[in-house]
């Protein structure tokens, strides 16, 4: 990359001038605080680096450290480097930019690197509870999950994606009882049980979709006798303990595998599903966990509850792990669950979460917790997902599992899934989203995923077309292609930064020129752009970088006539398009977002 081969110079440079900068001592730290940017001005160059750090270093004014920086130099013309005030400010020659359109053309992969494969990440993210559809919420964590774990595999990293089913806490016996009272109400409206049955006028979770479940249970005439057996020998059915692990059983059951069955319609995939009830509770894996607590002097005894000492790691009160009654708090499994995750065979150095906002509280204890079972906190990563405010005919509408409801299903439905993950990540995850469904429908410029999905449609459209006879308007005889299919594959395959040089030599309006050279750079720095997206977990990174590769495709496509009646310099021109027609497709993969061919 462009970058990088900037810098490296800069480096070599610097260790070539210490001596004249009052022998400066040049270690990583030092080389650290080089940053490119683009300066404002484009006529003080393409990059530029600020080298006033270096003055406290050297004791030597700015504009001096960056002259003599500048005179070491090496493999960098003259005409090519200039020093204003601080800054050194590089032109980007175009044998440099053939160098670096040439690289995108051979590579497999655009963007692929190693800067996290020191990084054994286990993601956990989702885990609704098995108690309904998945709302809008969800959607957002599904495709933020997936596409950072696409993301850090494309940077090396080892992934394992993991979802984490609440089937052990209060809600299940909710759901339970709901799917209960539905099948009564089923079973008195065809005479199966006695009209005087009185069902209760606010159930747990009133959705229509638990009346589908009661429904799906009663539809096996056996079950449908079992139940009817148990509501004749109880006052109260629920009272029936073999029937009421049935029907929680069931209803789990078909109420996760809708689940799975969207997320994998979503390309959202999962390498565990770990059961809260069966990995924490029947292995007993909390009584281990807060055995340890103990044996570290971090838990006592009060009100006949069991506490840890959160306080003692910065949380504003101890916390109850066990309660009067013997059950435990919403933490405890939590905290045995985190125990473990750093206790498997895969010895991850990441522990990587993605919770809903109203989980900012939580992550301090949980640290804390952490740390004192003897693992290393700063191993510990959350990331908080905000609210999606899903934006229909205009109007806000509220979602929620215990309404009538807009659920997930309902969005993917409307607009689809590639529009859907596109939106979900096309903000910062700590960043409210207003998510239009009528715009993610449209087929519209306005709409983001289309416009860089049309942009990649349009390239292969271009390949296409030229390799293909096409016929001529005004005879309707069929004419030859632009330039032969096996011409073109050999030019690709043996392409050297030479051979394009008629890509930049035909364009003599500055213009012109500018819009190239900005839309080369722009896919030279794409591995960056994936680089910092793993680094600071942020997809959002990728989605307003393709979007900006679509933005300079359609200038420059308005600008440059890329199918000539020369072949050469159409085969130059045709690596441009390969080049983004590569990037778009990667970019909206590590998304989980398809590349149309043909729109």
């Amino acid at each position: 990359m462009i970058r990088h081969r900037i810098l490296e110079q800069l480096a070599a440079a610097l260790h070539k001038a210490a001596p004249n900068l009052n022998n400066l001592a040049v270690d990583e730290s030092v080389l650290s605080g080089f940053k490119l940017e683009r300066p404002r001005n484009p006529e003080h160059g393409d990059y530029a680096v600020n080298v006033s750090f270096l003055a406290r270093h050297t004791k030597m004014a700015p504009p001096k450290i960056a002259e003599v920086i500048s005179a070491c130099l090496e493999g960098v013309r003259p005409e090519d480097i200039s020093v204003i005030g601080g800054y050194l400010n590089f032109k980007i020659t175009e044998a440099m930019l053939a160098e670096a359109l040439a690289a995108i053309i051979h590579v497999e992969k655009t963007g692929l690197n190693d800067s996290q494969a020191d990084k054994r990440i286990l993601l956990e993210y989702v885990s609704a509870n098995p108690t309904g559809p998945l709302h809008i919420g969800h959607g957002r964590w599904a495709a933020l999950g997936d596409a950072i774990v696409r993301i850090l595999r494309h940077n090396g990293a080892f992934v394992t994606a993991e979802f984490y089913i609440n089937d052990a806490g209060v809600q299940m016996g909710n759901i339970t009882t709901s799917v209960y009272w539905r099948a009564v109400e089923l079973l008195k409206a065809k005479g199966a049980l006695p009209k005087s049955v009185e069902v209760p006028d606010v159930l747990p979770y009133p959705g229509e979709y638990v009346a589908d479940v009661s429904a799906l249970y009663l539809s096996d005439e056996s079950r449908e006798q079992r139940f009817i057996a148990a509501h004749a020998n109880h006052a109260d059915a629920l009272a029936d303990e073999a029937l009421q692990a049935e029907l929680k059983a069931f209803s789990k059951t078909v109420l996760l595998e809708a689940q799975q069955a969207l997320l994998g319609n979503l390309r959202v995939h999962f390498e565990n599903w770990i059961s809260e009830k069966e990995y924490l509770y029947d292995r007993d894996v909390i009584g281990g966990t807060l055995e340890r607590l103990s044996a570290q002097g971090y838990t006592y005894e009060a009100e006949d509850a069991l506490w840890f000492k959160s306080t003692e790691f910065g949380d504003e009160k101890d916390r109850v792990l066990r309660k009067s009654d013997g059950s435990f708090t919403y933490l405890t499994p939590d905290i045995a669950y985190h125990d473990d995750k750093f206790n498997r065979a895969e010895r991850y150095n990441c522990i990587l979460n993605i919770w809903g906002a109203d989980h900012h509280g939580y992550i301090p204890r949980m640290r804390g917790a952490i740390e004192a079972l003897g693992h290393d906190p700063n191993q510990f990563e959350v990331l908080l997902g905000q609210l999606v405010n899903l934006i229909v005919d205009g109007e806000r509408t509220r979602m929620g599992k215990r309404r009538k409801m807009l659920t997930l299903q309902d969005v993917v439905d409307e607009v689809g899934v590639d529009a859907t993950r596109f939106w979900m990540v096309s903000k910062s995850a700590d960043s409210a989203l207003d998510f239009d469904v009528d715009l993610a429908a449209s087929a519209s410029s306005e709409n983001p995923v289309f416009y860089v999905q049309y942009a990649h449609a349009r390239c292969c459209s271009i390949l296409r077309n030229a390799v293909e006879p096409a016929p001529n308007v005004d005879t309707g005889e069929m004419t030859a292609p632009f330039v032969q299919a096996d011409a073109l594959k050999s030019f690709e395959a043996g392409l050297t930064p030479h051979a394009l040089a008629l890509l930049f030599d035909s364009l003599t309006e500055p213009r012109d020129q500018a819009v190239l050279k900005a839309l080369v750079l722009l896919l030279d720095g794409f591995e960056d752009t994936v680089r910092d997206a793993a680094r600071l977990r942020a997809p959002h990174f990728i989605t307003q970088y393709l979007q900006d590769v679509s933005s300079q495709f359609h200038s420059f496509y308005g600008v440059c006539r890329i199918l000539t009646p020369e072949p050469a310099l159409t085969q130059a021109r045709l690596m441009l398009i390969r080049a983004i027609q590569k990037t778009l497709a990667q970019g909206l993969d590590l998304l989980g977002v398809s590349a149309p061919e043909k729109m």
